[in-house]
C-alpha cells in the first residue's frame, strides 16, 4: 500500500498534511532520529500535536491559544533539560515563558482566556543524560515552533499578533543556532529557517 501524500495541483488544507503527519511512518521517522539516538516514544506525539492544534486554529483566538500551548510545552521540556543543557535550558525556559506571557496577554485583550499549563503529563520522558541527545531532541521541538509560527503568520488578521508571533519566530530561531552548535551540526544550514 502506498503511504505518500500526492497533491497534483492547487493548495493542500494544512490540517490535512498534519493528518497525514500523524501516520505510523511519520511517528516512526520522528521517533528515530539522527545518529541512532532515540527519541522517548512519548515525546514525539506532543510535537505533533503541537503542530497540529496551529493546523486546526482558524481564527486569531484559536491560534494564539495554540500558540500558548507550544509555549507551555517549550518551557516545561526546557525544564526538565537543565540536567544535559544547564544554562542554556534555563535562558530558552525563561524566553519561553516570556513568549507565553506575551501571547496570554494578547489573549485576554482579545476577551479569550488562556489554556491551563497542564503539560507535565504530556511530557513523560526526555533525554536526560546526554547533552547531543538533548540538544537534538529541542532542536526537533524549536523546529516545529518555527514552523508552525509560519504557519500563524498565513493565518493571523491582526497587526498586532503578527509582530508579536514574527518576533518570538525569530527568537525560535535563534535558539536552534545555539543547539545546532551544541548537537556538533551546522549552526545556519539555510538562509531562511523553515522549520519542520
Amino acid at each position: 500500500m502506498d503511504e505518500r501524500l500526492i497533491i497534483t495541483d492547487g493548495d493542500v488544507d494544512t490540517a490535512t498534511v498534519a493528518a497525514y503527519e500523524r501516520s505510523r511512518r511519520e511517528l516512526v521517522r520522528r521517533g528515530l532520529l539522527a545518529a541512532g539516538t532515540l527519541l522517548t516514544a512519548s515525546s514525539v506525539p506532543i510535537l505533533l500535536g503541537v503542530r497540529d492544534a496551529f493546523a486546526q486554529a482558524d481564527d486569531d483566538q484559536s491560534l494564539v491559544r495554540a500558540a500558548i500551548e507550544l509555549e507551555q510545552v517549550a518551557a516545561e521540556a526546557y525544564q526538565r533539560l537543565q540536567g544535559p543543557l544547564g544554562g542554556v535550558a534555563r535562558l530558552f525556559r525563561n524566553h519561553e515563558r516570556q513568549h507565553e506571557q506575551a501571547l496570554t496577554l494578547a489573549l485576554r485583550q482579545m476577551g479569550g482566556s488562556p489554556p491551563s499549563a497542564n503539560v507535565q503529563a504530556r511530557l513523560a520522558s526526555l533525554p536526560t543524560g546526554d547533552r547531543r541527545a538533548a540538544a537534538r531532541f529541542a532542536i526537533e521541538l524549536e523546529q516545529t515552533a518555527v514552523r508552525a509560527y509560519e504557519d500563524a503568520a498565513r493565518k493571523l488578521r491582526d497587526a498586532s499578533l503578527m509582530k508579536t508571533t514574527s518576533t518570538i519566530l525569530g527568537a525560535e530561531a535563534q535558539h536552534l543556532v545555539v543547539l545546532r552548535q551544541i548537537a556538533g551540526q551546522d549552526p545556519v544550514p539555510a538562509a531562511f529557517e523553515r522549520g519542520s
